[in-house]
């Protein structure tokens, strides 16, 4: 039997199609010949590669899952961001009732105004830079959104009760204008990117690599790799 033949039959074998001759004779070729004996060991070898990787293999090694993420410490630290948002609430809720936590006196009222001031500073510094830090990489978007959306609609309250009495300048309203434009921004991009998500950080227009190749394309590549004709050919 000629080689070519036999490694025909073999790679139909191992794809699980009719053999072209008989397998009683293409095993005593296998038998006789060296060649090709090496060639179906390398064959098989490769055929389990190639299926493993294409997720169809029943004799390759699955590949093992990543281990989960340890629950007792991300469980911990979600309960610790969990019970400072509900003091900073709590804070929050307090003050909105007129406790002014020595902010405001009769012998300090200037320097508790500055101190308010200030924090009005820092807090619209870094407003700013998470904004610049959400439009550089959009994956920081939702909890940006979030957090200047929920800011924005407290200060939106509080600047239209402070207006109506008077408590309150148009500069200064118009200087909190950019609160709400960038939560809306940043809402807007975290729905955008939602749509069209990104891939390994590429870009919007990337592509999703599609499924792994059918079986059958796979064993025509493999039977072009390994240099055996084609059924068509046979």
């Amino acid at each position: 039997m000629d080689c070519e033949v036999a490694r025909e039959a073999l790679s139909a074998r191992m794809d699980g199609e009719r053999e072209p001759v008989p397998s009683a004779r293409v095993d005593e070729h296998l038998a006789a010949c060296r060649l090709c004996t090496e060639w179906y060991r390398v064959a098989r070898q490769q055929s389990r590669m190639l299926e493993t990787l294409a997720g169809t293999g029943a004799g390759g090694p699955a590949v093992p899952a990543p281990p989960p993420p340890h629950p007792g410490v991300h469980g911990g630290l979600r309960y610790a961001l969990g019970a400072l948002g509900v003091v900073q609430l709590c804070l929050a809720l307090v003050q909105a009732l007129g406790v002014d936590f020595g902010l405001v006196s009769t012998h300090h009222g200037v320097a508790g105004g500055t101190h308010l001031l200030n924090e009005s500073t820092a807090w619209s510094a870094a407003l700013g830079v998470t904004l610049i830090a959400a439009a550089v990489r959009p994956v920081f978007a939702p909890g940006i959104a979030c957090a200047a959306g929920m800011y924005a609609l407290a200060l939106m309250y509080y600047v239209a009760v402070d207006s109506i009495n008077g408590h309150v300048t148009a500069a200064r309203v118009i200087s909190h204008l950019p609160v709400v434009l960038g939560a809306t921004l940043a809402f807007l991009l975290w729905r955008r990117s939602r749509k069209t998500p990104l891939v390994d950080g590429i870009g919007s227009g990337a592509t999703v690599p599609s499924a792994a190749p059918h079986t059958d394309s796979l064993s025509e590549r493999r039977r072009r790799k390994l240099g055996a004709p084609d059924n068509s050919a046979a």
